[in-house]
């Protein structure tokens, strides 16, 4: 028996012995990960509640403030062009898929080898070389994107379709002819065109339902408390106070979660998307809650009169023509509505005029091909066995469904990750609006974002303390879009 204790505490003691070894050689790298990593994040957090204006003022205000980043218009207008810049974002994921995908499909393996060569290549440029290289892109005299379109002709084109203030062109004689719709069809029955939006996303919603179960009575109810309580909030001015939003956003968060585990994650997605819409709407608080009853009413008879499928199908295509359609006046009529005078000389100001600013920035990185980007997406194609491309082409299918019913499918996994840095990216990067169009955002604020925001706030103004709040709020708001994204961009093999 001694021997027996002996041998394992032996045993225990070249275990221990290695142990130490190993926390010794990691100190080095733990120590650093706490200094320099989670002490600045904490830090944050504590400096949140403080109004800290170094290197005098350093007072304690609670909750003081949130409660003003709650009440602070020019940082919630921030995330208007982050909404932008969010959507046109996804669409730009396109290029670099595409790309992906073409360099996954190179037949020699001496050839994509070299083309992948190519694409790391620019990786060695930083990237604050690249911000100027856009700049000096922009400039009006001297900028290759004017010098271009003079050279082929587009700023005529340009010219054509913006006019001059004494004769507009095609873009504000089409918004102009698009106007009755607003005023006699849009306003009056949906109360404004995001009101439209809204209506298609309810109906959308419901037609992305599956099978009839027991539960679908209860969906529609959460449904319709969403509104109701933002409709409440409005009403009774509980969501202009600090406590009150907070109050309003929990059961918010509350129903949406009663909302998920009865019908899945897809209703999540779109109520996220509506509860923004009916934020934007409360200037009518009765169409925000007329809305989804009257579209309940029409999904409900369309699957009482019809066959459940005929039905489903028939709520679907309604629902994505109003989307649709709500999509077109919003391009065509709400955008370039008046002519900015910019193109006839033909140097126009990209970063100078208010209405080119926006342009400007979703046009930035052409053609949109990430080389971070085509790389993790290539890991993903890359994993992709043989034997279904084999499969596949049994199947007669060909190189586009080979895409979106093969490949595409089989590499959400990389997908999903691109979406949270490039959802993350747009939310926190400010560099690049700094360098191009200053503290302020350029010309009316037109390109200040979040990040800009905090920036301006803590370095420009002093106000490190409130910095540090809306930092926070950032924070919370990648958190939650991160942890939605986890749990219900599906990745199914």
């Amino acid at each position: 028996m001694v021997d027996y204790l002996a041998k394992h505490l032996r045993i225990l003691a070249q275990k221990g012995r290695l142990w130490v070894v190993l926390y010794f050689l990691m100190l080095p790298t733990i120590a650093g990960m706490i200094v320099f990593d989670y002490y600045p994040k904490i830090d944050v957090i504590v400096m949140s509640f403080f109004r800290w204006e170094p290197p005098t003022v350093m007072e304690y205000i609670g909750l003081g403030n949130f409660m003003d980043a709650a009440a602070d218009p020019l940082f919630w207008q921030s995330f208007q062009l982050i909404l932008i810049l969010l959507v046109t974002n996804l669409l730009k994921m396109w290029p670099a898929i595409f790309a992906a995908v073409a360099l996954h499909r190179v037949a020699n393996q001496t050839h994509r080898y070299i083309y992948q060569v190519l694409f790391v290549v620019p990786m060695v440029v930083p990237g604050l070389v690249w911000l100027l290289i856009w700049k000096s892109f922009y400039d009006p005299d001297f900028g290759i994107l004017n010098r271009f379109l003079n050279a082929t002709g587009m700023m005529t084109l340009l010219t054509w379709m913006d006019g001059t203030h004494d004769a507009p062109g095609v873009m504000p004689r089409i918004s102009e002819a698009l106007q009755p719709v607003f005023g006699m069809v849009i306003n009056p029955l949906f109360g404004g065109i995001w009101s439209f939006l809204f209506f298609g996303a309810i109906l959308a919603t419901l037609a992305s339902r599956g099978a009839p179960h027991e539960s679908r009575g209860g969906a529609v109810g959460w449904m319709l408390a969403l509104p109701a309580v933002w409709t409440f909030a409005f009403v009774t001015g509980l969501g202009s106070t600090f406590g009150g939003f907070l109050v309003t956003f929990g059961v918010s968060i509350f129903i949406l979660y009663k909302l998920a585990v009865i019908t899945g994650g897809f209703w999540v997605l779109w109520f996220i998307w509506i509860a923004g819409l009916c934020a934007v709407s409360f200037h009518k608080p009765i169409y925000i809650t007329a809305l989804p009853l009257v579209a309940v009413a029409v999904v409900e008879v369309l699957y009482r009169r019809l066959e459940y499928f005929t039905a489903r199908e028939s709520a679907r295509w309604t629902a994505w023509m109003l989307l649709t359609a709500a999509s077109f006046l919003v391009v065509f009529g709400m955008i370039w509505t008046h002519p900015t005078g910019q193109f006839i000389e033909g140097s126009p100001a990209w970063l100078g005029n208010t209405d080119l600013v926006i342009p400007a920035i979703i046009f930035w990185g052409f053609p949109w091909v990430g080389t971070i980007g085509v790389l993790i997406y290539l890991s993903g194609l890359q994993q992709i066995s043989q034997d279904v491309y084999e499969a596949a082409e049994l199947d007669g299918v060909g190189p586009i469904g080979m895409l979106f019913r093969i490949e595409l499918p089989l590499m959400m996994t990389q997908v999903r990750i691109n979406l949270i840095f490039m959802t993350i990216g747009t939310l926190t990067t400010y560099e690049f609006f700094l360098l191009l169009l200053g503290p302020d955002g350029g010309p009316g604020n037109k390109g200040m974002v979040p990040g800009l925001y905090m920036y301006k706030r803590a370095f420009e103004d002093g106000h490190f303390g409130y910095a540090c709040a809306l930092g926070m709020v950032l924070f919370f708001i990648v958190l939650g879009l991160t942890i939605i994204y986890n749990k219900y961009v599906r990745v199914e093999k």
